[in-house]
């Protein structure tokens, strides 16, 4: 019996060894699959804070007047556990009647799910996950653990009840667009076109999961990075932070997307930080896109992705295959 467990955690061990060579192959070397199916049944999940019902409602009544079937998670009705949560998405990944998650809103407390993750059987299941600000620990983290896209994009508790646009961009990305337009004055710090894998993230919970089995390599990444109720002095210390990344000389872009509810400051004070932090610097790097916390439609980002950037045309090309270098 002793010999036979052994040799069962030994194929398990291996099983999850080759798991993660195949991932990090597939990650570097090819774009992952964009949406592998029809999405017609949505499940509404909230991995951070709870949603307010008003809003929640209303979110999941938008999504229903598109012609989508909503499922919402017990997650969204009574207080759980992280551990309870985690299940919740284990299973929502796992329940072959759900063909995509979106999360109810951002908040706190995403990253206390991720030791009880089942990697394996989210690899096994590939369905879209959208959220953005604090749910960045989910994008991020089944990105690199899996190698699977998910999507940086408007909330159920928080854009979709009150803004058509942000639900009709959702709604776009699951039937497979794959030029995003967006109409916003980005500013220049550095400029150019960008291509490379697309790393969006709020700045926060980015520098959370730097140094942790989360956070893969950034060769060729394009970071956009927001963030919201931060001071300025925060945001200086975190901002600073990137520009001194050890792999930053493998960056394709930077893409500082917006700050808001900045204490202690404003914008203009964050934007002559980035201007001082990044002048010097030999990659192409922007402020302003609309992926950040406010009252506007927000863009859906597909975390992964190898992507061509054109900030002054305001197009995002989804590329079919990794593409070194602009045409």
């Amino acid at each position: 019996m002793a010999n036979y467990s052994r040799h069962i955690k030994l194929e398990d061990f291996m099983r999850r060894v080759w798991l993660t060579i195949m991932v990090c192959i597939g990650i570097l070397l090819t774009s992952p699959v964009l949406i592998s199916r029809e999405i017609k049944t949505i499940f509404v999940t909230a991995p951070a804070s709870f949603p307010e019902r008003a809003k929640l409602e209303s979110g999941v009544n938008a999504l229903r007047s598109v012609g989508y079937r909503v499922v919402v998670g017990r997650s969204c009705q009574v207080s759980l556990s992280s551990r309870e949560k985690a299940n919740e998405l284990n299973e929502a990944f796992a329940n072959p009647e759900y063909d995509a998650i979106i999360t109810a809103r951002g908040g706190y407390g995403s990253y206390n799910l991720l030791d009880w993750l089942d990697w394996g059987l989210i690899a096994s299941n590939p369905k879209p996950l959208v959220g953005y600000s604090d749910i960045t620990a989910l994008l991020l983290s089944i990105y690199f653990k899996t190698g699977l896209t998910t999507f940086h994009g408007p909330m159920v508790a928080v854009e979709l009840g009150s803004d058509t646009q942000s639900v009709q961009n959702i709604a776009a990305i699951f039937n497979g667009e794959r030029t995003i337009r967006f109409n916003y004055q980005s500013i220049p710090v550095i400029e150019g076109k960008m291509a490379g894998r697309l790393i969006p993230a709020n700045l926060s919970l980015f520098q959370t999961l730097q140094g942790t089995e989360y956070l893969g390599s950034l060769k060729d990444a394009i970071l956009v990075l927001e963030d919201v109720s931060e001071t300025k002095e925060s945001l200086e210390r975190m901002i600073w932070n990137i520009a001194h990344l050890d792999d930053f000389s493998s960056l394709r872009g930077v893409v500082f997307a917006g700050f808001t509810e900045i204490k202690n400051g404003d914008l203009d004070d964050i934007k002559r930080v980035i201007h001082d932090y990044f002048l010097d610097k030999e990659i192409p790097v922007w402020i302003g896109l609309p992926s950040y916390h406010g009252d506007f439609p927000k863009v859906v980002l597909p975390v992964g992705q190898w992507v061509e950037i054109d900030m002054e045309k305001g197009t995002i090309e989804i590329l079919p295959v990794p593409e070194a270098r602009i045409k």
